[in-house]
């Protein structure tokens, strides 16, 4: 009988569960008598058989056409043919012909990340094999630490990467080489695992109160503060410059361009063309600074630009009662104008300057006011203001100022046995003149001095008028029943205060008509 094994196939003969011959492609004669069995199989692709491949492996021919593989527990076999995905195989041994065609394979370790090649990135994307593995892609100038359940496993670089989900939970920490890394306990461990991935970085230790600069190619590329760091060297040519935070405090002009970069390690200050900058260091004054921007870098040391405003100020004194000599009550509105000159005499000697001046220029002019007469204050108003400028001009160096100009607003007489605001003051225009004024010029009239003393002379005829009046009406024909004495008393009381109103009213009155005959005027 004929037995035609064609192109590509093979047959194991077996007698008795023995493999007694391999049979290549050709044209046999057995006997159907025999009692031998034939298993014929295509040479192609995985050899598949229910019997022990060890036990068929011993035979030598069929071993030779046979490519075997071991696969363990924690790999995945993918096998190709002619470049084609034909499966992926789990922990086994297994056996792939090698007799048609061109066998390729491909291990992947379960326990750690691999880098994958296009051909298992395909199979990947094309099967549910994917779904088993995170999967990470690491563009160019990067590098990524792979973590195994939270602990470092290695360095993965530019590629695409996968790990198994079967055993371990997979994290990745990607790194931009381009930019500063911390040079921490995970860069030792990494240097330590791969000590010739030291060489590609340069490490640069920054103290405190430092500041590292960092440049490529004559390029500012960031800044770092205290602390270790790593700066990759296979791409450019890195370049330093330490600042000391503590020395050359004021920001030399060169940086400038980079302080939009440099956000909190500097403070601005800024100093207004009408102020002078006065530069505080630990409390300490250090030099005064023009109209400009300045900037100081954050170091240890306590730095302030304290602003002293130069422009001409004005004080006003409003309301102060003074007692002339003739224990008449005025009330006083005063202006000064001054600035300040010496600057540092103002913020090392002066609290509160305003404060200040507003109190020497009370005492001086309670010092005049209170030596001369009324009349003569009223008859010399103006020399008031340059008697309080020269005194004040003899002090004005002790108080870092210039005064410039001072002088009386208006002059009221204050609130005194009955009459009260009795003003003398400037007019002001476009306005309604609603109370008596004495003068429109600066000095008063000799009439209307003699009209006030006189209405000031019949004070008494008033009150005598008054006293009369009240008696009449106080008499006992005009009284049914007496008060007790205590009451009476205090009635008697009130009706001297009322006498003393209405005395005062009708000398108002007088002086009101005076005043208002010379307005005419």
């Amino acid at each position: 009988m004929k037995y035609v094994i064609g192109e590509g196939e093979r047959v194991l003969v077996f007698k008795n569960e023995r493999l007694v011959e391999y049979l290549k492609s050709g044209t046999y004669k057995i006997s159907r008598l025999s009692n031998k069995k034939y298993e014929k199989y295509v040479c192609e692709g995985l050899f598949e058989t229910e019997r022990n491949l060890d036990f068929l492996l011993q035979y030598e021919r069929l071993a030779e056409e046979l490519q075997v593989l071991d696969v363990q527990e924690d790999e995945i076999l993918i096998y190709y043919k002619d470049g084609i995905f034909q499966g992926g195989f789990y922990e086994g041994k297994y056996a792939f012909w090698n007799v048609v065609g061109r066998n390729s394979y491909a291990k992947l370790d379960l326990k750690t990340a691999f880098e994958m090649d296009e051909k298992v990135k395909n199979v990947f994307s094309k099967t549910k094999l994917g779904e088993m593995f995170d999967i990470i892609e690491i563009e160019d100038y990067h590098i990524a630490l792979y973590f195994k359940s939270g602990v470092y496993e290695k360095v993965l670089k530019s590629g695409t990467y996968a790990a198994s989900k079967k055993y371990f939970k997979n994290t990745f920490q990607k790194i931009d080489l381009r930019e500063v890394m911390v040079y921490d306990e995970t860069m030792e461990k990494i240097f330590d695992t791969e000590p010739e991935m030291i060489h590609d970085f340069d490490i640069k230790k920054v103290r405190e109160k430092e500041l590292l600069l960092w440049y490529q190619d004559d390029l500012f590329k960031g800044k770092c503060l205290a602390g270790s760091y790593l700066f990759w060297n296979k791409l450019k040519d890195n370049y330093f410059e330490i600042i000391d935070l503590n020395n050359g405090i004021e920001i030399d002009e060169k940086y400038l361009d980079i302080l939009d970069k440099l956000e909190g390690v500097y403070t601005k200050y800024e100093v207004k063309d009408y102020e002078a900058g006065l530069l505080i260091i630990d409390n300490q004054y250090r030099k005064t600074l023009k109209s400009g921007v300045y900037y100081f870098w954050n170091g240890h040391q306590k730095i302030e630009v304290y602003p002293v405003d130069l422009r001409i100020k004005q004080l006003d004194m409003q309301g102060e009662e003074i007692l002339t000599k003739d224990r008449v009550l005025l009330k006083f509105n005063f202006i000064a104008q001054y600035r300040v000159v010496d600057p540092i005499t103002n913020y090392k000697e002066i609290n509160n300057v305003e404060n200040q001046i507003y109190i020497l220029v009370q005492m001086i002019l309670r010092g005049y006011v209170g030596v001369n007469y009324l009349e003569d204050l009223l008859e010399n108003r103006i020399e008031i203001g340059k008697y309080v400028l020269e005194k004040v001009k003899k002090e004005e160096r002790k108080y870092g100022i210039e005064l410039l100009d001072a002088g009386i607003k208006d002059i009221k007489l204050a609130e005194m046995s009955g009459l009260e605001n009795a003003a003398y003051r400037e007019p002001v225009k476009k306005e309604k003149i609603t109370e008596p004024e004495f003068l429109e010029t600066k000095e008063v009239s000799d009439e209307i001095k003699v009209d006030i003393e006189n209405i000031i002379k019949k004070e008494p005829e008033y009150m005598e008028k008054l006293e009369e009046k009240e008696e009449a009406e106080a008499s006992p024909e005009n009284n049914v029943t007496e008060k007790p004495e205590p009451e009476a008393v205090q009635e008697e009381e009130q009706e001297q205060e009322k006498i003393s109103e209405e005395s005062a009213s009708a000398i108002l009155e007088e002086l009101s008509k005076i005043l208002a005959k010379n307005s005419k005027k």
